[in-house]
């Protein structure tokens, strides 16, 4: 019994729920189709680690002994192998997902430490461009509101990352804010959508951390 439980409900929100939808656009653009096939895969299992160990739970601010425990259990749960969870069925209103489940330990992360998580960012960047839908001539399981799959593909009219990320990052009806807001996120993204297009995806993510470190 706890006198509050939210932050038991936040823990969940931002490691259980954010932990599928921060992987599942790097996972989808790897060629990945379910969550435990994800996490047994070398790259996206560690990038999923990274992103909760080192910039998911420091933004909570609860004990770090309790915040390891569970993302363990969380980790153990995706590789059940009884649970066959498709990432398909992630990506239904996926950009609402990632603005309640991810979002908010990003822009946290930024406030906390003057710098841009690299993992979230470079998943915000894969989310991007998994609304483009398609990547290396296969079609991608778009499954949101009509108008932001409408206005996604209005976005990729544009020929040049920084306009696209300009436009994506701004558009205050996917954040209810303007992350162009955020310094050097704009760039950051163009840079990401850049390393996707051309390199595979564990290639791109890389270079990426590279370019930043």
């Amino acid at each position: 019994m706890v006198d509050d439980i939210q932050p038991y409900r936040l823990r969940k929100v931002r490691i259980l729920n954010g932990g599928h939808t921060l992987m599942l656009a790097p996972a989808i653009l790897s060629g990945k189709e379910t969550v435990k096939e994800s996490i047994d895969n070398p790259f996206i299992g560690k990038f999923l680690k990274d992103s909760i160990f080192n910039e998911v739970n420091p933004t909570l601010g609860l004990d770090e002994n309790e915040l390891k425990d569970f993302a363990e259990e969380v980790f153990d749960r995706f590789r059940n192998p009884f649970i066959k969870h498709h990432l398909a069925s992630i990506a239904l209103y996926f950009v609402s997902k990632f603005k309640v489940r991810v979002l908010p330990s990003l822009l946290k992360y930024v406030e906390t430490n003057q710098k841009l998580p690299l993992n979230l960012t470079f998943s915000l960047a894969a989310l991007i461009r998994f609304y483009q839908g398609n990547f290396e001539d296969k079609a991608l399981p778009l499954n949101d509101e009509q108008t932001i799959i409408d206005r996604f593909k209005e976005i990729w009219l544009n020929n040049e990352y920084e306009k696209v990320a300009e436009l994506a990052l701004s558009e205050i009806s996917f954040w209810d804010t303007d992350l162009t807001e955020v310094e050097g996120l704009k760039d950051a993204v163009a840079k990401a959508l850049s390393e996707i297009d051309h390199h595979d995806v564990e290639a791109a993510y890389h270079h990426f951390v590279q370019f930043y470190s």
